[in-house]
């Protein structure tokens, strides 16, 4: 059967055929992300106030953070073409500039908070809390930082998939 909405061969873009899959993918991804970084970023308060209870089920937190984030940042970067190409360049430039240019500040930022995700999950490897007390309102701070950004980014992309979606 011949999908109407398909584009013609000669404008066929990278993983178009697998958009629905991906879209999933990133979805999962993303619900993970939320509940670990929300997870993660609710454990600091006991860190602040100088209380490590739980070290090694928070240690676990920021990894799992860390993977999820790539994971989701990866799969949103598999699905961008058909993206910028069947959404943003069809539609939303010309019907919905508002939510075109949400979308570049939920990827500008998804960009930026993957060095700190990574820097997170790198420091659960290292990071011992009741003897580096200098290090853990830093630690907290990359995790407010990520949580923020994740739910923003999942608010964002869920106002964007509301006007347009991939289809």
């Amino acid at each position: 059967m011949i999908d109407p909405c398909a584009p013609p061969e000669a404008e066929a873009v990278l993983l178009y055929g697998a958009r629905r899959l991906l879209m999933v993918l990133h979805a999962a991804g993303s619900i993970v992300l939320v509940g670990a970084s929300t997870h993660h970023a609710l454990t600091m308060r006991h860190y602040l106030r100088d209380r490590f209870i739980r070290v090694s089920t928070e240690k676990t937190w920021a990894k799992v953070v860390a993977v999820a984030y790539v994971f989701t940042f990866a799969v949103g970067a598999m699905l961008y073409p058909t993206y910028r190409y069947h959404v943003r360049g069809i539609y939303l430039d010309r019907y919905a500039p508002l939510y075109s240019g949400l979308f570049d500040v939920k990827e500008v930022y998804a960009s930026l908070t993957l060095v700190v995700a990574l820097g997170l999950g790198a420091l659960a490897f290292t990071l011992r809390p009741s003897e580096e007390r200098w290090l853990v309102r830093i630690y907290a701070v990359m995790s407010f930082l990520v949580c923020g950004v994740v739910w923003l980014n999942v608010t964002l992309g869920i106002l964007v998939t509301s006007v347009r979606g991939l289809g």
